[in-house]
């Protein structure tokens, strides 16, 4: 029995729930692109105002009644992470909404109608769910475990000033899982254009050399299928490579702002979460408002670095894996172009070779890239980054607390 075909309108459940909070702008999949509409600007500026009220009400809180009971270090790195997550969201929707609203919309408008077609496959939606339910059920069962611990230590008087960063947080980690999913059909569409590519040159090259083939047709004077068709064919390839890279070049103008500030987000709490391990954690001398900490902060602090880490790693893994799957194109028209003989036998081939050759140029001279911002590329390597901010961090941080 075949699979029932899956497209883009799965994500429908994360994207509605990012609209409800003033992340992406109102659309339907498919539907006309037009501009984001007054009432929703003024909805997102809505948000935006909260957000920033949370953000005094924490810095307020924080400066006369926590700061001056902590550790300068962790209380310096606390006030930049703190202004890194409220400037995060505020700049999220003012990219997302206000910049590049109808870009955002023609974007996942480009995604759906790839979806649709027969060639295409996006991930699959019960996949999706299991992703949706798991992070939704990690995400509330570590915000709760945390307040949990904060407020049996300080109490809630300490903590009010805290809760503003659970639930920008919950949003920072909710548009990393967006653009994540955002990602993922993109590297589906890659692969399922490369294995299309394949089985299609692998039949007009082989076509020529199978005997049996020629005899059947020749015996019931069936005629083959014209070159110009298997061209055409071959040309379609072209038309949607090109349009998966206009796909990534509009995810780059959307997110790639997004994703530098993820990276700096993620590094400013990974120090902060660093200075609480080693000054709270480790070190048994110094407490917070005459509360001291164990095992249950460095339990604590290691789910959110592992949290903060994991989903770096999903955003480099999706990138790096679609342009994986995008060089497989190159590589399979170079593997074919080497069966083809150098001087062509018959008029097929000799067409063949040509639109392998353009398919070629094409994929190599516009390979799809994934910048944050064009600071640097989303793959792998920004992991060694982030890893050598932190542990040069921890080194320093090591020294002085031993003096």
């Amino acid at each position: 029995m075949k699979k029932p075909k899956s497209d883009l309108c799965y994500l429908k459940p994360l994207y509605t729930l990012c609209n409800f909070l003033a992340i992406t702008p109102p659309h339907s999949y498919g539907s006309c692109v037009t501009s984001v509409s007054i009432r929703f600007k003024m909805y997102t500026l809505l948000h935006i105002a909260i957000d920033l009220l949370l953000y005094v009400h924490s810095s307020y809180g924080r400066e006369n009644y926590i700061y001056q009971t902590m550790d300068v270090t962790v209380a310096l790195t606390d006030k930049i992470a703190n202004f890194m997550l409220t400037f995060f969201n505020v700049m999220l929707r003012v990219v997302l909404i206000f910049a590049n609203g109808k870009t955002t919309k023609l974007f996942y408008n480009q995604m759906y109608d790839l979806s649709v077609h027969d060639l295409f496959e996006a991930c699959s939606p019960r996949v999706f769910r299991i992703h949706f339910a798991i992070f939704n059920f990690y995400m509330v069962a570590l915000i709760l475990s945390d307040a949990y611990l904060w407020i049996n230590s300080v109490g809630v008087r300490m903590f009010q000033y805290y809760v503003g960063r659970s639930f920008t947080y919950y949003m920072c980690n909710l548009s990393i899982f967006l653009i994540f999913h955002s990602v993922l059909p993109i590297k589906h569409f890659f692969a399922s254009l490369g294995t299309f590519l394949e089985t299609l040159v692998k039949n007009l090259v082989c076509s020529d050399d199978d005997g049996r083939k020629e005899y059947v047709l020749s015996e019931f004077r069936i005629q083959s299928v014209p070159v110009k068709d298997s061209c055409y064919d071959l040309r379609k390839v072209r038309k949607y490579y090109n349009s998966i890279c206009d796909m990534v070049d509009n995810f780059n103008q959307i997110y790639g702002l997004a994703i530098l500030m993820v990276i700096i987000v993620v590094i400013t709490y990974v120090l902060n979460l660093t200075d609480l391990l080693l000054v709270y954690g480790v070190s048994k001398d110094k407490n917070i408002g005459g509360a001291s900490y164990g095992t249950d902060l460095i339990i604590l602090c290691g789910f959110w670095m592992v949290t903060l880490l994991m989903f770096t790693i999903l955003l480099a893994y999706g990138c790096a894996g679609a342009i994986s799957k995008s060089e497989n194109v190159a590589k399979i028209c170079f593997f074919w172009i080497n069966e083809i003989p150098s001087l062509p036998t018959s008029h097929r081939d000799q067409e063949l070779k040509e639109e392998l050759s353009l398919l070629v140029q094409q994929s190599t001279s516009r390979c799809p890239k994934f910048s944050a911002a064009g600071f640097f590329p989303v793959d792998f390597t920004l992991l060694g980054f982030i890893f050598g901010t932190v542990t040069s961090y921890i080194i320093i941080s090591i020294q002085f607390i031993d003096h």
